[in-house]
């Protein structure tokens, strides 16, 4: 009722909620890409976000058996920052097996204008044992890279399908289904492993050190990865 009680001109909410809505441009873009592409999802083999618990805060704990709670705040565009990270006791009931965070997890926030909506998502490097918030999706892949899907999700080829997904939604989310079937491009082995070693070595020690420029140095290879994907 609500809906058609809309003016007609305010098309995009009416698209986005046609599962089978995919917008020309985002093909185009798509087009563009050099090497073979696959859905994400072929290389996913754990997917999960943090437990929802209703009306308590986490408690607090700190020493060494305590758990970062890795929430949107901590997904900066270089990297996984966790200086203001919550710690938590082990066990308690946001310390959930499937939301434990390994090293080289692709942490996606998957609601949210300020955090989804920006991008934010980055490759978890951290010594410190952590765990996913409920409005974080932790993603494990095998047969990718987890630097270069990083990298790809945040060139036109891959924001241009989350951007299709969040468009015209009052509240930007993504669904499990939806980003396993986010289409990835596949280049050489070897050349994912120059992107991550660049990353690595570039990226992400000015990211550890909280240097500024890496969020420009990490948008510089952004655009190297574009430009090598290209036909």
């Amino acid at each position: 009722m609500l809906i058609t009680s809309r003016p007609q001109s305010d098309g995009r909410l009416l698209k986005r909620a046609d599962p089978a809505y995919w917008h020309p441009a985002y093909e185009r873009l798509l087009d563009g890409i050099a090497c073979p592409v696959a859905r994400l999802g072929d290389f996913v083999t754990h997917i999960s976000y943090g437990p929802i618990v209703v009306g308590r805060k986490p408690p607090e704990a700190s020493g060494r058996d305590s758990l970062a709670l890795v929430n949107q705040g901590q997904l900066g565009y270089a990297g996984v920052d966790l200086r203001e990270a919550a710690r938590i006791p082990a066990g308690c009931d946001w310390d959930r097996r499937s939301a434990r965070v390994q090293r080289g997890d692709l942490l996606i926030a998957r609601s949210g204008v300020g955090s989804l909506g920006k991008n934010r998502l980055a490759v978890f490097f951290q010594e410190c044992p952590a765990v996913v918030g409920s409005f974080v999706d932790l993603v494990r892949l095998d047969g990718l890279d987890p630097v270069y899907a990083a990298l790809f999700l945040k060139t036109r080829y891959g924001w241009g399908q989350i951007q299709r997904l969040i468009n015209g939604v009052a509240v930007p989310n993504v669904s499990f289904d939806e980003i396993r079937n986010l289409q990835i491009a596949i280049p050489p082995e070897d050349l994912q492993q120059e992107l991550r070693q660049t990353y690595l070595s570039d990226v992400l020690p000015l990211h550890d050190l909280h240097d500024p420029r890496a969020t420009e140095v990490h948008r510089t290879l952004v655009r190297r990865t574009e430009s090598l994907l290209q036909a």
